[in-house]
């Protein structure tokens, strides 16, 4: 069992957890849920020791684990499956699911890929899957480690017979995830988070998607995608061949559209680098305003959660009154507010005269992902 004490996290500008004590059972399925900025994925990355707490205790078994690196955390079962997952782009599945691979483990390697990506050969190279393939390559990395607790955050649809497969080997799961009818339905508990605080935990059976959304975000209707704003298959890479003012909110929002080592002024104002330092703040505190953002310009990217992330680089490039706006997974990471929130300024933008496009990435020919 793993034990959370009084967990704390302080940063300059804000405390993003306050105190989160809570009990993690072998075996079962937990949904982390909360609307952006409540420090789901900051929880995670302190389970997996990539930051450290500012404060309180972790026990794994009654003993207190004191990791200082993912690598000991990983060496002690936990492991996680990032929103942002770090791949090799330019090599194989093969040879990024290697990397930092036990050899005694590599022989479960096709017997995983014939399981979670059935129709992929291990030789194609990672930068031509999408999005959903690149999660699982990152998932069978974390199993190849022999996890007792995985945290997967954010992540596309889950056959639930292939999450019971792993919880009746008594791994226990935490799924940081906005989409409330998988929580709902692949969940054996749920955990509300709120700005930093656990406000309840409940079974799953006791909630409703209406129940979640009152408790969290104050609203029970569904959000729909505005009638004015268009859906098209199109080859993301081919987007940059085209013609025009247009803008592109790319599906890589880390390392497409931005880069974690960037600091959040640098990233938002890739687009004009080359101005006064007064004025380049000055624009930027006028973007983190409009986004709604509360963050300080000289922090890291990697500081940004993935909603906060995504409402940035949307800010940075409506900035440049694009002609055509091109959105690749564009609520992937917001809340429910969040997202009724962005359909209410695309459809704002749609009526002005800016054509908007929610792009769905076009398949590829095994061919081509080679």
């Amino acid at each position: 069992m793993l034990s959370l004490k009084d967990i704390c996290v302080n940063y300059s500008y804000k405390k993003v957890l306050k105190g989160i004590s809570i009990d993690f059972q072998p075996g079962k399925i937990y949904s982390l849920l909360g609307e952006n900025g409540a420090g789901k994925s900051t929880l995670a990355h302190v389970i997996c020791a990539d930051i450290k707490a500012s404060s309180g205790h972790i026990f794994l078994d009654g003993q207190e684990l004191k990791c200082h690196s993912p690598k000991e955390a990983i060496a002690h079962g936990l492991v996680c499956v990032h929103q942002r997952p770090l791949l090799a782009p330019s090599i194989s599945i093969k040879d990024n699911l290697r990397i930092g691979i036990h050899k005694n483990e590599l022989s479960r390697m096709q017997e995983l890929a014939n399981q979670y990506l059935p129709n992929l050969k291990l030789t194609y190279l990672v930068k031509n899957l999408n999005q959903e393939e690149c999660f699982y390559v990152s998932l069978i990395g974390a199993l190849l480690k022999n996890p007792r607790l995985l945290i997967i955050d954010e992540p596309p649809t889950i056959p639930l017979e292939k999450l019971k497969g792993l919880t009746n080997q008594g791994l226990t799961i935490i799924m940081i995830t906005h989409d409330l009818n998988q929580a709902l339905t692949k969940s054996d508990e749920i955990i509300l988070l709120q700005e930093g605080l656990i406000v309840e935990h409940k079974p799953a059976s006791e909630y409703s998607e209406e129940i979640i959304s009152k408790k969290l975000y104050g609203i029970s209707k569904e959000v729909q995608l505005p009638a004015s704003i268009k859906i098209q298959k199109i080859d993301e890479e081919s987007l940059s061949q085209k013609l025009g003012k247009i803008a592109i909110i790319p599906s890589d929002k880390t390392f497409k559209a931005s880069d974690p080592q960037l600091t959040i002024q640098q990233m938002l104002t890739a687009f004009n680098p080359a101005g006064k330092e007064k004025k380049l703040k000055a624009y930027s505190q006028y973007l983190l305003k409009k986004a709604g953002v509360n963050i300080k310009l000289k922090e890291k990217v990697s500081a940004l959660s993935g909603g906060m992330l995504q409402k940035l680089i949307l800010e940075r490039a409506l900035a440049q009154r694009p002609e055509t706006l091109y959105l690749f997974n564009p609520t992937q990471g917001l809340d429910v507010e969040a997202t009724e929130r962005l359909y209410d300024r695309l459809e704002k933008l749609s009526k002005d005269g800016t054509t908007v496009i929610f792009a769905e990435q076009a398949e590829q020919s095994d061919g081509e992902k080679k």
